[in-house]
């Protein structure tokens, strides 16, 4: 994987993070805009574009290595959920933000930020395999994340199926038949769905751009310990798993994916569903911002130190 073509997307994602930042600075677009891209980005545009992966066959990419995926990502989620027991007692985390923590380690941002930086720098075949990866993404945010956010609310709830039957998890699952099936769509459907899955890089990129603008920057400077956690977590974790991968993953695809999606920031999902039980985030939101901003550094980094 060249340098120079990782460095040029993260910061062509910087430049749109900050597109974001400055129409909301400038009062051209309200942050209720953010709920309502969000919504569209998490319901059109990243499905769109995991089923157009589907349907964009490469020969590299067989039912044998899905299984490899699928092995390799269920190992990933459960080293991650270890280490997140692991390191705010290493940190030293008072006791009631430790769970913040626990989740800012286990579920990254694979959606917003891992789709679209996958398709930029592996290619849009790899996609397959972030629909794979993200399986299990969706299986812990709706049992072990929500058990990690009832607890800290003092509240106990069920797991109940529903929660599954987002459509992000529809979408991977229809990819995956789509790509085991080897079916088509009819070329009007394909170039519809392209054109829908074109539009996820930048618009999640400005609901990026909206929540940092609307988060008082002085406040990022009071929690020191986000700072140590975020180099731990989102740069000497995901060299460590890369290069550990790297002894059992010959295919450089599915080995860049993976790192990709150990490397990606911290993501929103155990924010949205703490701000749904009305619950303070805010924690959670400086990680997530800090994690995002470092990740123009630490992602090139990391792919040097493992893919280069």
């Amino acid at each position: 994987m060249s340098v120079q073509i990782v460095i040029q997307q993260m910061l062509m994602i910087l430049i749109l993070i900050g597109t974001g930042y400055i129409l909301k600075k400038t009062n051209k677009i309200k942050s209720s805009v953010s709920k309502d891209l969000s919504a569209l980005v998490v319901n059109v545009c990243n499905p769109a574009i995991i089923i157009t992966s589907a349907l964009q066959r490469d020969s590299s990419v067989t039912g044998r290595s899905l299984l490899y995926a699928a092995a390799a990502a269920f190992v990933m989620y459960v080293f991650l959920v270890v280490v997140g027991k692991v390191v705010p007692v290493l940190l030293k985390i008072p006791f009631k933000d430790r769970n913040s923590y626990n989740m800012m380690c286990v579920f990254g941002n694979t959606g917003f930020i891992g789709i679209p930086l996958v398709s930029a720098l592996v290619g849009a075949q790899a996609l397959i395999y972030v629909a794979v990866t993200n399986i299990f993404f969706y299986l812990l945010i709706y049992t072990y994340g929500i058990h990690l956010v009832a607890r800290d609310s003092g509240t106990k709830e069920k797991f109940q199926v529903k929660n599954l039957l987002n459509t992000g998890n529809l979408a991977t699952l229809l990819a995956i038949l789509l790509f085991l099936g080897e079916w088509k769509f009819p070329p009007l459907a394909e170039e519809t769905l392209d054109y829908m899955g074109g539009a996820t890089t930048f618009l999640a990129m400005i609901v990026i751009g909206i929540t940092i603008a609307d988060t008082p920057i002085h406040t990022l400077f009071t929690e020191k310990k986000i700072y140590f956690f975020t180099v731990l977590r989102f740069l000497v974790l995901p060299i460590g798993i890369g290069l550990g991968l790297k002894w059992f993953i010959k295919d450089s695809t599915l080995l860049d994916t993976l790192v990709i999606m150990a490397a990606v920031p911290a993501g929103n999902m155990p924010l949205m569903l703490m701000m749904e039980r009305g619950m303070d985030g805010k924690l959670l939101s400086k990680g997530i911002i800090i994690s995002t901003l470092a990740s123009v550094i630490t992602i090139p980094l990391v792919l040097v130190a493992v893919c280069a």
